[in-house]
């Protein structure tokens, strides 16, 4: 059974409000620099950055599977399609190809 996607990527990404790039990008600086001073070790810094970005991905997907309205996917291709070209263009605007 494929992927209902009654709202397309595009569709969403425009309704939804976007964050400045520039502010985005000052913030995580910021952010990467407290942990350094706080953490002093690259690799446990390291280890709290990946673990800010597995949450992150985590809300995004829950915020996507809200907004979009698609059904029960059969397979992973399917839901790596489905994040290539409705989740990115959600989120970033983008979309991109599906490889094996």
């Amino acid at each position: 059974m494929p992927l209902a996607t009654p709202r397309s990527g595009e569709a969403i990404f425009r309704s939804v409000n976007h964050l400045n790039a520039k502010l985005f990008t000052s913030t995580y600086g910021e952010i990467v620099r407290q942990l350094l001073n706080d953490l002093e070790e690259v690799e446990e810094v390291n280890k709290q950055l990946d673990q800010m970005g597995y949450n992150i991905g985590i809300k995004l997907i829950d915020e996507f599977l809200a907004k979009s309205n698609v059904s029960k996917s059969v397979d992973f291709k399917e839901t790596a399609e489905m994040i290539a070209k409705v989740d990115l263009k959600m989120f970033l605007g983008v979309t991109t190809p599906v490889m094996k």
